[in-house]
């Protein structure tokens, strides 16, 4: 491996704010769309199932995010990070701006899921990065900015995505178009960390045993039933004030992006947080605060208290997305980080896609409002069960200490 040259390693602070920049993509995809989602069904009418194909123009990205993360795992490990990361930006880009010219519901379903196949890539390429580039208090305090730049970054994205959408549901794919601004910034700061040299700076990182296999599956378990119940803020919200009698959709949107910038918020004290208590207590602490967030909003009538139950849950979301990659880069070697936070990456968007699947049946059931009650008692149970490793943890200590 050729190394990087010195002007691109020099540029630190670049590389950072690319780093930053590019992870916002994230949630880039539901977000362009979704404002103009009425309107493109309305377009579509003509089709057959079109109330059918029409929601899944917004959900294929995820889809295919979680099939395809795996592979790009692998891909990103086999070929490197920098070159992964940079050619699947040029290809999410035009896939992404190809919306503005695809006639056909099915062509632009077809994009979509290739948008997800590229996402794959970038989103696991660049938080193997942040494991790569960064150690100690400064990964904690990238990681926390990381989701800060998600989740505010999909605020941004919604807002804008509305505003586009009020000339023609096509015009918010232009937003597609930032990935191919982000190209330039990729190729004068970034390079492809040298493992040789990683091992002698960081010590011996041997591969990863069955047992840390298998607290990563654990770690993958736990962010799927997290991402079950989080995306019930934005798949169900708007279903719950109709409910309570709040019908405008500007309120919805409101709702769901003060839950974001809860979130943005949360991730900016991240570092500072992490400096302070242990990965296991931050578990516990934004379980107990997005259940207490959940059951609050179940319990809401107006939309003042909905909003307040948006603004303390969020706080959970923004805390959970650095906790849960530090996690999975902590246990993992350079060698196989790229798989292990695909593994990741699957385990996160098939939370997202498969949370109607949980939520729908108990809203048929009963109500949207006890959907978001029960959700909020299961995650005040999680983090009793967190609460009680600390405590577990702290004992054994204690007891070691005495011995």
């Amino acid at each position: 491996m050729s190394p990087a040259p010195a002007k691109v390693l020099a540029r630190k602070r670049l590389r950072v704010l690319t780093v930053l920049l590019t992870s916002s993509l994230a949630f880039l995809a539901p977000s362009a769309i979704a404002p103009g989602l009425p309107a493109l069904q309305a377009d579509f009418a003509h089709v057959d199932n079109a109330a059918f194909l029409s929601p899944l123009v917004l959900t294929m990205p995820m889809l295919f995010i979680a099939l395809a993360s795996p592979f790009a795992g692998y891909a990103v490990d086999r070929y490197g990070r920098r070159r992964i990361l940079i050619v699947s930006t040029f290809l999410y880009g035009l896939a992404g701006v190809s919306g503005l010219a695809v006639e056909s519901i099915f062509a632009l379903l077809t994009s979509r899921a290739f948008l997800g196949v590229f996402l794959a890539g970038i989103m696991t390429s660049v938080t193997a990065l942040v494991g790569d580039y960064f150690v100690g208090e400064e990964r904690n305090r990238v990681a926390g900015l990381q989701g800060a730049f998600m989740s505010l970054g999909t605020l941004t994205f919604v807002v804008i995505a509305g505003l586009l959408a009020e000339i023609h549901w096509r015009v918010g794919f232009t937003l597609f178009a930032v990935a191919f601004l982000l190209l330039p910034l990729m190729f004068a700061s970034l390079y492809e960390p040298d493992r040789d040299v990683a091992r002698t700076v960081g010590g011996s990182e041997p591969p990863p045993t069955l047992r840390q296999w298998s607290a990563i599956g654990l770690v993958c378990g736990l962010a799927f039933v997290t991402l079950i119940f989080m995306f019930m803020i934005p798949s169900q919200t708007a279903f719950f004030l109709v409910e309570i009698g709040v019908e405008d959709p500007t309120r919805a949107g409101l709702a769901i992006g003060l839950f974001n910038l809860s979130a943005g918020t949360a991730s900016l004290t991240y570092g500072w947080l992490r400096s302070r208590v242990s990965p296991e207590s931050i578990f516990a602490l934004l379980f107990a605060v997005g259940g207490l967030g959940f059951v609050l909003t179940g319990f809401s009538e107006s939309f003042t208290g909905t909003m307040i139950a948006m603004g303390i849950g969020g706080f959970s979301m923004g805390a959970f997305l650095p906790n849960i990659n530090l996690a999975i880069i902590s246990r993992t070697s350079m060698a196989v980080r790229g798989r292990a936070l695909g593994a990741l990456t699957t385990s996160f968007f098939m939370g997202q896609f498969l949370s109607p699947v949980w939520a729908v049946p108990i809203a048929a059931a009963r109500s949207v409002g006890h959907a978001f009650l029960v959700s909020g008692y299961l995650l005040l149970a999680m983090s009793a069960m967190f609460l009680a490793i600390v405590v577990w943890r702290r004992l054994l200590g204690a007891r070691e200490e005495m011995r």
